[in-house]
């Protein structure tokens, strides 16, 4: 390991309340822990409800709903809410996937978590619910958040790479060529197992926060904001906050029950080196709502929520992103818009009479109150 890293990071422990720290995680893996017992494990429990999971995706993602500055999670994880509430249900209504990932969570042979972490990706091969892409995201932050004391918080496995290469950390992980086990398991054992041979024996959160406060600008790239980039929140939005939510809400609906929707019929949800990457799709020019892709042709689709803007703004926003597909991902091939608005207006119609290949879905939400009789 670098020379003065050692140094740096008990001059960081200086500046932290260790046992405060521990103290906080031991608390969330219990509530992790006892999630998976009594909610996921249990066969007689109905199904998730978005608030139950919610409230999981708050341990787990500093991104996640209701997060603020002061919550503590176990890292940026990049998955949108949307799609952490379709892998939960996903996982709790297949007992073969739960008891699987639950074997995973609780195995204390290295080996034995290596071979099952090697079934799970084999298991979930072809799913499209982020849970084993290339980058370990989900399983390292479920990991983290089961057994705190045991697994590091640096969730993403190109993260690791880089922290090992950067400080030349000791390391028989291959990180080209290993199974997603051995590099899941071996790069935290690695990394941990280099501070023990400094004689530190190492929290892991600690050890993980150390290398994103501390020393990040030595080995991340400054442009590089995997794992690290903020969701925008509702007061960044010249949207009043309740309409923000309603279409975020929405957003989230949609993707959750994807398969339920008109939408399956013709259009996927796309998967990229195993994580799903529909919702919330990054370009440069801003961020694309939903992108799916058309069953038959293979052509990208640019889904848009019409928000509280004018229908001008929508489908000039919804073109712009066509266009930067054609030109940076669909190698020209053309790509097809779809506005989802609470309702067709005139603009709209006019608008779309002169714009080929857009098309508008409305949306409708049912309200009622029923009365409880004791």
């Amino acid at each position: 390991m670098e020379g003065g890293i050692c140094e740096k990071y008990k001059s960081y422990l200086k500046e932290i309340d260790v046992e405060e720290v521990e103290s906080v995680w031991e608390g969330k893996s219990i509530v992790f822990r006892d999630f998976w017992k009594n909610k996921i494990l249990n066969n007689k429990r109905p199904s998730l409800t978005d608030a139950e999971t919610d409230e999981i995706v708050l341990i787990l993602d500093k991104n996640a709903k209701g997060s603020t500055k002061d919550t503590i999670a176990v890292g940026r994880v990049m998955i949108p809410q949307g799609v952490w509430r379709r892998l939960f249900k996903e996982i709790q209504s297949d007992k073969d996937l739960h008891e699987l990932l639950y074997g995973i969570l609780t195995a204390d042979d290295d080996n034995n978590q290596i071979d099952l972490i090697n079934k799970l990706y084999e298991f979930n091969k072809g799913r499209k619910n982020s849970l084993t892409g290339n980058s370990g995201n989900a399983i390292n932050c479920m990991l983290f958040a089961f057994n705190p004391t045991k697994n590091l918080a640096v969730v993403s496995l190109k993260d690791r790479k880089r922290v090992i290469e950067h400080f030349n950390i000791q390391s028989s992980t291959d990180f080209e060529n290993d199974s997603y086990g051995k590099k899941i398991v071996g790069s935290n054992n690695d990394i941990l197992g280099e501070f023990r041979k400094h004689n530190i024996e190492p929290h892991p959160y600690n050890v993980s926060k150390f290398f994103y406060r501390k020393v990040k600008e030595e080995w991340k790239p400054p442009h590089d904001e995997t794992g690290e980039r903020e969701i925008l929140r509702p007061e960044e939005y010249s949207d009043s906050q309740s309409s923000f939510y309603m279409e975020k809400e929405l957003e989230n609906f949609l993707i959750v029950n994807w398969d339920k929707t008109e939408l399956v019929n013709d259009y996927e949800l796309i998967e990229e080196d195993g994580d799903m990457v529909s919702q919330q799709y990054r370009t440069d020019i801003g961020i694309i709502d939903i992108l799916a892709k058309d069953k038959k042709s293979g052509n990208y689709v640019i889904i848009e929520l019409k928000k509280s803007q004018t229908s001008d703004d929508t489908i000039g926003q919804l073109t712009r992103y066509m266009g930067w597909i054609e030109e940076h991902r669909s190698n020209g091939k053309p790509t097809k818009g779809i506005i989802i608005a609470s309702a067709y207006d005139k603009k709209l119609y006019y608008a779309l009479k002169k714009v080929k290949d857009i098309e508008v879905y409305t949306y409708q939400i049912d309200f009622k109150l029923n009365e409880f009789k004791t």
